[in-house]
């Protein structure tokens, strides 16, 4: 019975907030974590992809997950992502971007390649580019 309340309330939670990201680790490194907050790409005042940063295996990796009310929504878009470097701290601008990865076809969510990161400033940025509109960007807070 307690199995059974829980599994509902369990789907029940999905409905309450559809759209949040389950990410749980880049393809390849199952030992990498979540560094840094979530960043939300907006599109007409609405959240429609989250971002974050991941570290583990060497390397930091970004990812972005495009939320279900953006997929159904009918729209096409292209997805980028990578690993921001920032030469220090202070920095407002990155210095480049490694790891790069884009998918031209209404992706669910992409990782970025490895990036040789984890000894500089980093955040993870992610771009999707909406057909037959704009481009809008998001960036992670950065990490030292």
């Amino acid at each position: 019975m307690k199995r059974g309340i829980i599994a509902v309330a369990v789907v029940l939670l999905g409905f309450v907030f559809p759209g949040v990201a389950n990410a749980e680790t880049p393809p390849g490194c199952s030992s990498a974590a979540q560094i840094g907050s979530t960043a939300y790409v907006k599109y007409r005042g609405n959240n429609i992809a989250s971002v974050k940063q991941f570290a583990g295996c060497g390397s930091n990796y970004s990812y972005v997950y495009m939320w279900e009310s953006f997929r159904n929504s009918g729209h096409h878009w292209i997805t980028q992502t990578a690993v921001a470097v920032y030469s220090s701290a202070s920095d407002s601008t990155p210095d480049s971007h490694k790891g790069g990865s884009s998918n031209p076809y209404d992706p669910k969510e992409l990782w970025s390649k490895p990036a040789d990161t984890l000894d500089k400033c980093t955040a993870a940025y992610g771009l999707v580019s909406v057909a037959q509109d704009d481009n809008f960007t998001a960036y992670t807070g950065k990490r030292c």
